[in-house]
């Protein structure tokens, strides 16, 4: 039976998956099936039965040739029988080594130090806020007490003051200077240990401990009073109406067309779900065909969906943009969810195969010469059978959900609702909807947009309308059409950057704060303070926390699995996929390929290389400002550069 087993394409399939040439790879959500056919075919060929037909072919050629010899002819064959068998024993044994070899990598790729490595450790999921929420709002509203600066040096001088008394004075120090001392003992204790600490380090003499909550209030005031004053002059400029800008004609326009394609779009994306169904209900394989029906429908979908509002309903450039962007959210919920349940079939037909396989080699043991084969291979299935268990039990502790009882109507709706990218099977969940939270985000979304609208309506759109201008007339050198794009830059870089940091806080917090509470979804932690980075890998890591779980799990480790790339080439090729989906952005946009925005995105390695050398590493405040210039002007750039030239 161990024989049977060493030619079962299964059984290499699994020795495969764990060969050592991968061995050093990071695993990732990626079709694995490539070579089996291949590798079963030319294992087959050494296999008993083949062996006896090609004996037996040529026996009866040697019998056709000796009719008479009955006798002579059976003795040959016996002959061709023991030569086939002893030439077998030898193709098995040379299979045996290559795979108590492949036993010992598998600790490589799927333990590390005798602890089970599961694919999907590259991207967490925790119970955490916001950062402007946990970092200003809550702390805002649950201690805000006032001025506390004055307080604070208060205490430190009657502190000061009661450790002169006992040390210069202590004959003339009252009991009751003694009990209120020892009352204020471990404030006066904590301030002396921070004061020598501090003094130590060369600070200050003293701490002064304030906070700024009153200028938070004061920025929303100025905020509040700046839109008053815009609206006021925007008023009496357009005769009593508000409604008539160029941008506000554009955002009701096709209003309900837009939401009803954008409602198929939502529809489109429950085909792989459907796929997943048909797997799960045994009508297809996904492993066969459905990975490859999957692959084709994405690429159709971001295609149809960018030549649709294009050439066929001509849609308005802020209604293009904003389906194909929500296109390419659909697409990765799509694509993730998809491959995530896609590895976990590989996983589940590898249990089943491992399984079966132990109970049959432990009810039928195998009788051979060297109990040494028969060991490797129980090693192999029972190896495997402990790594799939673990990795399919440690997807959640729901026995209801688990895979693949998740592949469900109601599971796959949630994960249609939740603000985030990457699928598995449970997230962290709060416990109740907070609806004051839910209105104050709803006010907040609205409020942004209205000040984004007029931002572009009164500083923006006016220097497009310039720039366009400049494009469409008489070229009269590359002197001066770069004299008036440094102009326009220079009027446009103001409100690009206000522009900027409200298109960052309408999505990444309002949005999906307000998505991520309907939908009680507790892991807020949609970007991070990418305000100090000081070098680009850093901003590109955390200022789109979604959208960088996606890449690093379903490009970055999938490209190292799929195409054998080491980190270098996984991380060129993930910056690459960046830089050309930006660049269809642009596309969408401005109806020009002019490849500017790709060229910004691509030298952000060149870029990143410098910030991490050890001169640039140790000056972090000429980093980020460095990146604030970036932050600052690049925007800007690329946008003049689409409009004029």
């Amino acid at each position: 039976m161990t024989e049977s087993y060493l030619k079962d394409k299964d059984f290499i399939k699994i020795q495969r998956l764990n060969s050592p040439r991968n061995a050093e790879k990071r695993k990732s959500l990626t079709q694995t099936d490539i070579d089996i056919d291949k590798l079963t075919s030319q294992l087959a060929n050494h296999s008993p039965s083949n062996i006896r037909s090609s004996s037996s072919s040529r026996a009866q050629s040697n019998s056709g040739s000796n009719v008479n010899t009955k006798r002579q002819s059976l003795n040959d064959k016996e002959e061709e029988d023991k030569d086939a068998v002893l030439l077998n024993d030898k193709v098995n044994e040379k299979l045996l080594e290559d795979h108590a070899q492949l036993v010992k990598s598998r600790y490589k790729v799927r333990y590390r130090n005798d602890r089970v490595i599961s694919y999907f450790d590259d991207v967490d999921f925790e119970y955490r806020p916001s950062i402007l929420d946990g970092s200003i709002n809550e702390p805002f509203r649950m201690s805000f007490e006032g001025p506390t600066l004055e307080k604070v040096i208060k205490i430190q001088e009657k502190a000061k003051r009661s450790q002169l008394r006992r040390e210069k004075f202590p004959q003339v120090a009252s009991k009751e200077d003694l009990d209120k001392n020892s009352s204020n003992s471990s404030s006066s204790d904590n301030l002396i240990e921070l004061e020598t600490e501090m003094n130590e380090k060369g600070y200050m003499h003293e701490q002064l401990v304030s906070n700024f909550s009153g200028l938070y209030v004061a920025l929303w005031m100025a905020i509040g009073l700046g839109v008053l004053r815009v609206l006021v002059d925007n008023y009496i400029d357009d005769d009593g109406s508000l409604m008539n800008g160029e941008i506000m004609k554009f955002l009701r326009k096709d209003l309900f067309k837009v939401g009803f394609v954008d409602l198929c779009m939502y529809l489109c994306m429950y085909v792989p779900f459907f796929i997943h169904w048909l797997a799960k209900n045994n009508i297809l394989r996904w492993n066969s065909i459905g990975w490859k029906i999957v692959s084709v429908y994405e690429f159709c979908f971001l295609i149809g969906f960018i030549y649709l509002p294009e050439h066929v309903l001509n849609f308005h450039w802020i209604a293009k943009i904003f389906l194909f962007l929500h296109s390419l959210v659909i697409l990765m919920k799509m694509h993730s969810f998809a491959f995530y349940n896609g590895y976990l079939w590989s996983i589940k037909e590898e249990l089943d195969y491992s399984t079966n396989a132990l109970a049959k080699l432990e009810k039928e043991p195998p009788i051979e010469k060297d109990d040494h084969k028969s060991n490797e291979v129980k090693e192999i299935f029972q190896k495997s059978y402990d790594f799939c268990t673990f990795e399919l039990n440690s997807q959640t502790h729901d026995e209801s959900q688990k895979f693949p009882k998740n592949i469900n109507t109601w599971n796959f709706f949630e994960f249609t609702m939740f603000p985030i990218i990457v699928y598995q099977i449970e997230y962290p969940r709060t416990e109740r909807i907070r609806w004051l939270y839910v209105l104050e985000k709803v006010c907040a979304i609205f409020g942004t947009i209205f000040i984004m609208i007029l931002n572009a309506q009164l500083f923006m759109y006016p220097i497009a309308e310039r720039a366009l201008m400049i494009r469409d007339s008489e070229w009269t050198g590359i002197i001066d059409r770069l004299s008036h794009w440094a102009r326009l830059l220079i009027d446009i870089i103001p409100s690009f950057i206000v522009m900027y940091l409200l298109v960052f806080y309408l999505i990444w917090d309002a949005i999906l704060n307000c998505i991520a509470e309907l939908s009680r979804f507790g892991d807020r932690y949609f970007y991070g303070d990418w305000w100090n980075c000081v070098t680009w890998d850093e901003f590109s890591r955390i200022w789109n926390i979604p959208v960088h779980k996606f890449l690093l799990r379903h490009v970055y480790h999938s490209s190292i699995s799929a195409f054998n790339f080491n980190k270098a080439q996984a991380t060129l090729f993930t910056f690459f996929l960046s830089s050309v989906i930006h660049e269809l952005s642009m596309y969408v946009i401005f109806k020009r390929l002019r490849l500017y925005i790709f060229f910004f995105q691509m030298l952000q390695l060149p870029l990143v290389a410098i910030g991490n050398t050890p001169q640039m590493k140790k000056k972090t405040i000429l980093g980020n400002v460095i990146f604030w210039i970036g932050i600052c002007a690049g925007p800007s750039v690329l946008c003049t550069l689409y409009l004029t030239i």
